[in-house]
């Protein structure tokens, strides 16, 4: 698993949520995997169908606010499932599958 260069005192979900900025394709395969527990999928599913659905806690019509409770729910979610997915990385390393182009990348 590649190393991501982070200020300490981050948090583990804060750290999930810089290695998903850095690589998408990384909670993508996450989200693909069946070996992946299913609670994460969940809410992933969950955050867009309140993303996208018309009808939420604060409708989309009220100016600013509509958006904002959006993105926090969005936010959190992401926030969540990353550090989900980096905790599953690190106890499957076999599923972490390289970098964004799929190939580990060479130390030397």
């Amino acid at each position: 698993m590649p190393q991501t260069t982070s200020a300490p005192g981050l948090s583990r979900s804060q750290r999930g949520l810089l290695a998903v900025m850095a690589s998408p394709r990384r909670l993508w395969r996450f989200l693909r995997d069946p070996k992946a527990p299913r609670s994460p999928k969940v809410v992933a599913v969950l955050a867009l169908a309140y993303v996208i659905w018309p009808a939420d806690l604060v409708p989309d019509l009220v100016p600013l606010l509509g958006w904002l409770d959006d993105l926090g729910v969005a936010g959190m979610a992401l926030a969540w499932v990353s550090s989900q997915a980096a905790q599953h990385e690190a106890a499957h390393p076999e599923a972490a599958g390289g970098e964004a182009i799929g190939v580990r990348p060479v130390s030397g």
